[in-house]
């Protein structure tokens, strides 16, 4: 067994339940939850748009609605993966700009961005027909790149090691909040005001959204107007503060943080690209977020060409998988949470245990799909495999924070990049497979074909991954730290002082140490003993 549940270090949390932290954390997942909003709300909304077969301009001026259009299932292949054009492009430099520009700002520009393309589409499909929306989708997929490279960076700096995993499952959970929601609502407000209402009333919501992240959110903990001394010592310390013998020692619980202006170390690319555990990361998150973009785009269709659900009935059947899902993620949560708390599992085997829950689960649910002909039979099988996705959140999607919390956003862009290009391929595929979306035999090509990828990523992923924090997470950091002259200054005098003036890291032993000099001012606070408890057994948060 590895010693990689070592790695990570427990400090007493503040005292204070809901801290700026978590405030955070709810401005994530709505951000998460509109992005996925906007990016699904056309697979539901193009079964309105498209006729069933004849003229489709004919049918939507006829009947006085939302004009509908005559596209063929290889168009509604392509509307459905031109998102991903533009999300590929972008994707790496977002991860980069996030590093060094401000990822919390950036996240609200992105949502902003997102949310008026989308409230552009119907106008673009009345006066451009299906090439106009195509284009609109590629520019939608550019302005949401940076979501969630900018997530991961502020879970990086905002959540504490022993918070973790609960901080990423319950910002990613959103994922599976935003379809459930925008399902059934997209089904009835087509039905009643016409397609056209789904794209602008998402796109409101998510401009509002975008601005309550301007108002109340921060690139970090130490810039944030509002967050408290105890919380922001909380943070700061148990990212920075050292562990005892076999994860054994007592810990300082400082009353105050470190307000460090942080150096931005350039990405160690060349170490980051020579990483197997990262390369597995890289693998098994583009083939399982393959599986998962193909059942957002193409669920619908498979419901209404095999099962004959109607638009509305088809919104709401979905929606409850993605309820179910929503479930899983914080089941799946307490249970890597147990597994830790009592030392059952390393952290790296922890990991890899609930990735082979997960695409083992999802595999025996899309098979299994292709042979039954029932709709309760099908949306159990649905559902289930929604559930088991919600795995990888405490498995690969948690592991890029542990082997390098500092270079999170720019390692999962790059793993969101390769998801992204097989995000394009994937509903290409699945239209060219199935050309009558009736046929089931036609559909079980496609399931197993997607079995088969997620279990030979699965196989990858179980014998060369790591949740051992990579040597390069520190290394250009120190490097940096030695090429700028060590300078410490007083803070000035029309600044808010939280802290005395200067501080001193807490070690094991509980004598403070001098804090490490990154060109920025010190600070210095009283520290108490605390107490962490039997090792493996973190305090409650």
């Amino acid at each position: 067994m590895d010693n990689s549940a070592s790695s990570h270090v427990f400090v007493a949390p503040p005292r204070r339940r809901f801290g700026v932290r978590h405030l955070q954390a709810v401005l994530m997942g709505l951000v998460v939850f509109f992005a996925y909003s906007l990016r699904t709300n056309l697979s539901v909304a193009i079964v309105a748009m498209i006729a069933p077969g004849g003229n489709g301009t004919a049918a939507g001026e006829a009947s006085g609605a939302a004009r509908v259009f005559a596209w063929d299932e290889s168009t509604r292949g392509a509307l459905l993966g031109a998102f991903y054009w533009g999300y590929t492009v972008s994707m790496v430099p977002s991860g980069e700009l996030a590093q060094r520009l401000g990822a919390s700002r950036l996240l609200a520009a992105a949502t902003v961005a997102t949310s008026a393309a989308s409230m552009l589409l119907p106008w673009s499909a009345e006066v451009g027909d299906w090439r106009a929306v195509f284009a609109n989708r590629v520019v939608q997929g550019l302005a949401q790149a940076p979501v969630f490279p900018c997530v991961f960076t502020l879970l990086g700096l905002w959540a504490p090691p022993q918070q973790r995993v609960t901080f990423t499952t319950f910002v990613l959970a959103f994922q599976m909040l935003g379809p459930m929601v925008t399902s059934p609502l997209c089904g009835l407000m087509a039905s009643v005001w016409g397609w056209p209402s789904i794209f602008y009333s998402f796109g409101l919501a998510g401009v509002a959204t975008g601005g309550l992240l301007l108002l109340l959110g921060a690139d970090r903990p130490s810039e944030h107007r509002w967050i408290s001394a105890e919380e922001l010592a909380f943070i700061e310390s148990s990212l920075r503060a050292e562990q005892g013998p076999e994860g054994s020692a007592k810990v300082a619980y400082c009353a105050a943080a470190v307000l460090v202006a942080p150096v931005a170390p350039p990405t160690p690319w060349r170490s980051i690209l020579t990483s197997v555990p990262v390369w597995m990361l890289w693998i098994s998150l583009s083939v399982q977020d393959m599986a998962y973009f193909a059942f957002l785009a193409n669920i619908p269709t498979y419901l209404d060409g095999v099962l004959n659900i109607t638009v509305e009935e088809n919104g709401w059947m979905t929606s409850i998988t993605y309820l179910i899902g929503f479930i899983a993620c914080h089941m799946f949560n307490a249970l890597s949470n147990f597994v830790r708390d009592r030392g059952l599992l390393s952290l790296t085997n922890n990991r890899k245990f609930f990735n082979i829950v997960a695409s083992a689960g999802i595999s025996v649910c899309v098979v299994c799909m292709g042979y039954v002909s029932t709709q309760a039979a099908t949306v159990t099988l649905i559902s289930l495999s929604m559930s088991f996705q919600c795995a990888t959140f405490v498995a690969v999607q948690a592991n890029f924070l542990d082997v390098a919390p500092r270079y999170a956003g720019p390692l999962y862009s790059v793993g969101n990049m390769a998801a992204s290009i097989l995000g394009i391929v994937g509903p290409q595929a699945v239209g060219f497979v199935v050309t009558d979306t009736s046929n089931l035999s036609q559909w079980k090509t496609v399931f197993w074909g997607e079995a088969i990828i997620l279990m030979v990523a699965c196989v990858l992923y179980t014998c060369l991954a790591s949740a051992e924090v990579q040597p390069w997470n520190d290394l250009e950091l120190e490097q940096t730290k030695r090429r700028r002259p060590t300078a410490t200054a007083r803070a000035p005098a029309t600044e808010k002082l939280l802290f005395p003036a200067h501080f001193s890291f807490p070690t094991a032993t509980g004598f403070p140490r001098e804090a490490e000099d990154v060109g920025a001012e010190k600070v210095t606070v009283d520290c108490q003993q605390h107490e962490p408890g039997p090792p493996g057994r973190p305090n409650k948060v």
